[in-house]
């Protein structure tokens, strides 16, 4: 990261990330208030949610586009089609228009932070990628440090509809600054980009023990987290009787606790190993899915195990993703969309299971020991397959 222009590249993606992020992010804390601006029940709008993280799946099948067009020009695409979404969403305050931009928003998703992480290996030595990976997901963290008190002042104040118009704003300055900071890449004319489906992905991972770990381990820390966080929001309000403006500050707590863990990453990662972080991170984030939910008689000792967990569970995914990146190095591309995918994947049974869960039992103490059991399956699966081999600078 020497080269100052591609510094300000990476801080500029971040910056356009973390506006990505924020159409993932948003609606979480404020379920509950959306499903009644919507006059849909919560389940309604969880699965909507549910379907948004579950576009990943397909992430595979967008892979080759940068490839063929560039990865500035996918970018750029991918944000306009989200700030067009944005503006539709605008249109009116329908639930099947909702809906149908939120799954648009989630194929932005998968389309940018692909190309983001190939233009991120493309650019940076493995020896700095753990610092620049650490910076760009600090967009994670951050959309959430934006997006909770934005859109909880702006759904109070003047609606669902409020939210798309800045959403669009801010894509539509993303795509400038993209567009005057970033460098062009040319791909090479004439070259075949194959169509890379979701089972010729596995055919490649499916040899790799470790990758298949990975793979699993991402799989089921989605799971859990989402099975938890989904009814987070419904859990805080009627627990604590927060207002929406309350549950949008009360929820920077867990942007404040990922920003942490971010940064404990980028900082110390290369010294103490990224695998031990991982381990580390995903081993508190499981015990802190059983200890919260009981933590009901104190608002503040609430908000501290939130932040304990999230910093675990924070780092527990960062610290993963340099190492994800060796795994299979002359297959990177496909490791990277199968982690996605896994993610995704994680998240749509996670949003539906929690969803379920929740509606089911009643009880937001029983859906924390699933959450647990969960990220503890995550545990064993990364502490059996997954090494950390010394990689050469360069």
């Amino acid at each position: 990261m020497e080269n100052r222009r591609t510094i300000f590249s990476v801080i500029t993606l971040t910056l356009g990330r973390l506006v990505v992020n924020m159409t993932r992010r948003f609606p979480y804390p404020f379920l509950p208030e959306i499903a009644r601006q919507l006059d849909v029940p919560l389940a309604s709008v969880q699965s909507v949610t549910a379907v948004q993280s579950g576009t990943g799946v397909i992430s595979p099948l967008f892979g080759p586009l940068s490839e063929r067009y560039g990865r500035k020009r996918v970018m750029m695409a991918a944000m306009g089609g989200m700030a067009v979404a944005s503006l539709i969403g605008a249109l009116a305050p329908q639930f099947w228009l909702f809906a149908a931009v939120m799954v648009a928003f989630g194929i932005g998703k998968i389309i940018f932070d692909p190309v983001l992480l190939a233009y991120v290996g493309d650019r940076i030595p493995y020896h700095r990628r753990g610092l620049a990976i650490g910076t760009t997901e600090l967009s994670w963290a951050g959309s959430l440090i934006v997006a909770a008190p934005l859109a909880g002042f702006l759904l109070e104040k003047s609606g669902l509809q409020a939210v798309f118009i800045v959403l669009a704003l801010l894509f539509a300055a993303g795509i400038i600054a993209i567009g005057m900071v970033v460098p062009a890449d040319h791909p090479e004319k004439g070259k075949a980009i194959a169509v890379v489906t979701p089972w010729a992905a596995w055919g490649i991972i499916r040899r790799s023990p470790a990758a298949v770990a990975a793979l699993l381990y991402t799989f089921c820390v989605s799971v859990a987290n989402e099975t938890f966080f989904i009814n987070y929001g419904a859990w805080m309000e009627g627990t604590f009787a927060l207002d929406l403006a309350q549950l949008g500050a009360v929820t920077t707590v867990i942007a404040g606790a990922e920003v942490l863990g971010e940064i404990t990453v980028l900082s110390i990662s290369d010294r103490v190993g990224k695998r031990r972080l991982s381990l580390i991170g995903i081993l508190i984030s499981s015990l802190g899915y059983v200890i919260l939910p009981n933590l009901t008689f104190s608002l503040p000792l609430t908000l501290g195990m939130l932040f304990i967990l999230f910093l675990g569970l924070e780092t527990a995914i960062v610290a993963a993703i340099p190492l994800y990146t060796e795994i299979l190095p002359d297959a990177r591309s496909v490791m990277m969309s199968g982690v996605i995918g896994g993610s995704s994947t994680g998240r749509l049974i996670g949003a539906l299971l929690g969803g379920f869960l929740y509606t089911t039992l009643n009880n937001f103490a029983l859906v924390g020991v699933a959450s647990m059991v969960i990220g503890l399956i995550a545990f064993t699966a990364f502490w059996h397959y997954l090494h950390e081999k010394p990689v050469q600078n360069g």
